[in-house]
């Protein structure tokens, strides 16, 4: 437990991101004072966009009575999105309100907000440290394997809460990523039936020989196997590659999602294939899926806790089902 703690709030980061924090602060800060000038502000959040590695402040203001015409320039090199909508309605009067700037920022235009309404600007800035979320969320996934799925908790907890809470009034981290390993190289290699490991080499072998004795020899290797899983025929529902293909879709992510449980603070979002594969004798399917969940924090609740099963049995039947059909 000791550890975990300063592993959460080491040094290291502390001295990497509350500098940044203090930019952060600086841009909202020169954000607000900008608009207090000409309205009324309301209410303000700033919102961490985790997957763009972006900073987004909301700020509910209303215009001042008397306010008609004119425009007021915002100079943020680093804005990327701006919006202007209204919270009840949820107009969008961006095309109406806002002009973006060559050189960078952009202009609010008054002639179209309308007296004693709330609006709420939203203005989205890059942040140039690309490890500035790593830096400032704690996350942990952890595998356990229970008799019917093969589960990876996953944790996530705020570094710096004390600093934030004095910093920012309103905070929150969305849409945290978490990359979870899947791995289904055990349930494949368990499933695969040798002769078909046989015959997949030997197709490869034969597609790349030249010598055409030694073609020859594999082609009659390769007639025995045919006719030994099909009970002395050498006529065959499906090919190699039929089969091949059907593994490939389990693997899809439309497929593969089926096999999938997130629990508690966290969400499925996507899985992707995993870069190392499993060779049958050649590259074919992944070793591992990774499954992209995610979960959202704030002040009030810092830190997050919840777990991925994995249908593991289901996934090697599936695998299996194929095979059967195929000898």
């Amino acid at each position: 437990m000791v550890e975990l703690i300063q592993t959460i709030f080491s040094d290291k980061y502390r001295e990497i991101t509350i500098p940044i924090l203090r930019n952060i602060l600086e841009n909202g800060l020169k954000l607000i004072n900008l608009l207090k000038s000409d309205f009324n502000l309301l209410d303000q959040e700033l919102t961490f966009l985790c997957p763009e590695n972006r900073q987004k402040w909301r700020v509910l203001f209303k215009s001042k009575r008397g306010l008609l015409g004119g425009k007021k320039k915002f100079p943020f090199p680093l804005v990327r999105k701006v919006s202007v909508t209204t919270p009840f309605s949820l107009a969008d009067l961006t095309s109406q309100c806002i002009n973006m700037l060559p050189e960078g920022g952009f202009e609010l235009l008054y002639k179209n907000l309308q007296e004693d309404i709330p609006y709420i600007l939203a203005v989205e800035f890059d942040i140039k440290n690309p490890r500035f979320i790593d830096n400032l969320v704690y996350r942990k996934v952890q595998r356990d394997v229970p008799h019917k799925f093969k589960r990876y908790w996953m944790q996530a907890q705020l570094r710096f809460v004390d600093v934030l809470d004095k910093m920012f009034s309103n905070i929150r981290f969305e849409d945290l990523n978490f990359d979870v390993r899947v791995h289904t190289h055990e349930e494949i290699r368990t499933s695969i039936p040798k002769d078909f490991e046989r015959e997949v080499e030997i197709i490869v072998k034969w597609m790349g020989e030249t010598d055409r004795g030694k073609k020859s020899r594999l082609s009659r290797e390769h007639l025995k196997l045919l006719r030994r899983r099909r009970g002395g025929g050498i006529r065959r529902e499906k090919s190699v590659l039929n089969l091949l293909q059907e593994l490939q879709d389990i693997f899809l992510p439309k497929t593969f999602r089926s096999f999938i449980k997130v629990k508690q603070d966290f969400y499925y979002h996507d899985c992707l294939r995993g870069a190392d594969y499993y060779a049958a004798p050649f590259p074919t399917w992944p070793k591992f899926m990774t499954v992209i969940t995610r979960t959202s924090l704030n002040l009030k609740k810092p830190a997050a806790k919840g777990y991925l099963d994995f249908d593991y049995q289901d996934f090697k039947r599936k695998v299996e089902e194929l095979f059967k059909r195929f000898f």
